[in-house]
């Protein structure tokens, strides 16, 4: 994984660095990675926002492919391909949005996890030195172990200042509104009571893991260009069973992960240092306000648009169709038609 991200990660480390050089705050740090990096995705957000409207704009004609091939799926993959290409849509630009948080998942681990390597610029090796020197293992890739362990013991910190390994001012101060980002938050009674004033306000943490979670599941679904329209296909369909359609796989798996995510997402937090769950939250406040401001922006505008040219359809069918019955009304039983102003009648021979 190290081999995959290291380049993100480092990229996202050193900027992790200057955040926490300019506020002089781990928390507040995390804060504006979160939103610089959620911030960079929005353009990407856009366009997935008009790729699902351009589809949506193609539903009928996707509609009637199913209806053309009802039994040969290859042919409607590869008409409904044509079409795509055809009108400048694509197939996987929707789906491509929701796998950036996870894409940046890894490279934040490692940052959250390595603060003393990626934040204060302590080389690998003399963490690796300073955690023999204390009989700490494994603080290579769990820095926030060490970290922990020289704000309990003075002592040790004394010692580690004393080596020349690390200075005062690299070790990262882990805590934010009160609560310790470095610990891991816990549902174990005996530790929550061994040290309440730690582990009772970490709690919040998973609690709004799950919220923001939830939340922003429920934004997406209510706001993507298509979540209108197949409300109103669900509503019909409910009234007329001849409307009801099978759920595609896509609908089924969107179901799915939103019960599993906010799932792994909470065990997650009982895992890791509050710190990750923090940027978790940070992370689904800044998803929901794209959310919203996609929406407003470009989906609503556009539902708008198509709610005005169905109304002007359907304006100028129903004067095609009153012109037609005047005409019709207007018409004798011989075929004549009757013109204001003068008598209707038979034609002499």
């Amino acid at each position: 994984m190290q081999f995959i991200f290291g380049p993100i990660t480092s990229l996202l480390g050193w900027l992790a660095s200057l955040l926490y050089e300019f506020f002089g705050n781990y928390g507040l740090a995390i804060i504006f990675l979160t939103i610089i990096v959620r911030g960079l995705t929005v353009p990407l957000n856009v366009r997935s926002a008009k790729a699902m409207m351009k589809q949506q704009a193609l539903s009928n004609k996707q509609a009637e492919i199913k209806r053309k091939y009802p039994d040969d799926k290859q042919k409607q993959q590869e008409e409904l391909q044509k079409l795509f290409q055809e009108n400048g849509a694509s197939t996987f630009a929707g789906c491509l949005v929701p796998l950036l948080p996870i894409f940046f998942l890894f490279p934040t681990y490692y940052i959250v996890q390595q603060p003393l390597r990626y934040l204060m610029g302590v080389s690998n090796s003399n963490i690796k030195a300073l955690g023999d020197l204390l009989g700490v293992s494994g603080v290579t890739n769990d820095n926030i172990k060490l970290i922990n362990f020289l704000h309990k013991d003075g002592k040790a910190m004394s010692t580690a200042i004393k080596s020349g390994l690390v200075k005062m001012e690299q070790i990262p101060d882990m805590k934010f509104l009160g609560l310790d980002l470095g610990r891991t938050p816990t549902w174990n009674f005996s530790k929550i009571s061994d040290e309440p004033e730690i582990f009772l306000p970490l709690l919040i943490i998973p609690a709004l893991v799950l919220l923001t979670t939830i939340l922003q599941n429920i934004m997406i679904s209510r706001m993507k260009p298509d979540a209108k329209q197949k409300r109103e296909d669900k509503k019909r369909a409910q009234n007329n069973p001849a409307f009801n359609a099978p759920e595609d796989s896509g609908a089924r798996t969107a179901k799915i992960m939103n019960i599993v995510m906010p799932a792994i997402m909470l065990l997650t937090t009982f895992m890791l240092p509050a710190a990750f769950g923090f940027y978790w939250i940070v992370g689904n406040l800044m998803g929901i306000l794209q959310q919203v401001l996609t929406y407003y922006m470009f989906t609503k505008p556009y539902e708008e648009k198509k709610k005005e040219l169905a109304e002007q359809k359907k304006n100028a069918f129903k004067k095609k169709k009153k012109k037609a019955e005047l005409a019709a009304a207007g018409a004798g039983a011989d075929g004549s038609v009757s013109v204001p102003g003068k008598k209707s009648g038979k034609k002499k021979h």
